[in-house]
């Protein structure tokens, strides 16, 4: 089974076939990259949600030899007063089926927040600026730090990506 990826994100492109072979065994993933025109840093559920959909469509009309598409999008979201990092997964089947899938949402920062909004650089910018790290967001992430290890980007985008599985791995009961 082939599954495509709009990413060339090692981390995303490693946590679907996580998630892909923990469902179905052995697959292949190919990367696609990611379509044109996406927004840098989405700045709400609806904006990630929007390019997850768009990312999975992409690597579908990418991969017309894949079983399954899939885009991951990172992004964050404001509830009350505080700012989450979140992240979607849409996963697209040949047969036209569709899913979307949340991995678990953390708090960022104020002072992380208040940078990205004020400047608005994308999570890893802020992260490389306050942190010095460098490509943060091909590794542990944001996350990664602020758990100490705890927790990784790979963990969350897995996450996400089985979530959206779910309606694939039980079809008769999401018909």
């Amino acid at each position: 089974m082939l599954v495509a990826v709009a990413s060339k994100n090692p981390v995303k492109v490693e946590a679907a076939e996580l998630a892909f072979s923990s469902v179905f065994g052995n697959v292949s993933v190919r990367s696609t990259g990611a379509p044109p025109g996406l927004a840098p840093q989405p700045m709400s559920l609806d904006d990630t949600v929007r390019g997850a959909a768009a990312r999975a469509t992409w690597a579908c009309d990418e991969a017309h030899d894949a079983t399954y598409c899939v885009g991951l999008e990172s992004g964050i979201m404001k509830i009350d007063d505080a700012w989450y990092a979140i992240t979607v997964a849409v996963v697209r089947a040949r047969n036209g089926r569709s899913s979307m899938g949340l991995g678990p949402a953390y708090p960022l920062p104020r002072r992380i927040a208040a940078i990205i909004l004020s400047e608005g650089l994308e999570l890893e910018e802020a992260m490389d600026r306050l942190y010095g790290t460098h490509n943060l967001g091909e590794r542990e992430g944001a996350v990664g730090i602020f758990s100490r290890g705890m927790s990784s980007r790979l963990e969350l985008c897995a996450y996400a990506v089985k979530m959206a599985l779910l309606p694939f791995m039980s079809p008769d009961d999401y018909s």
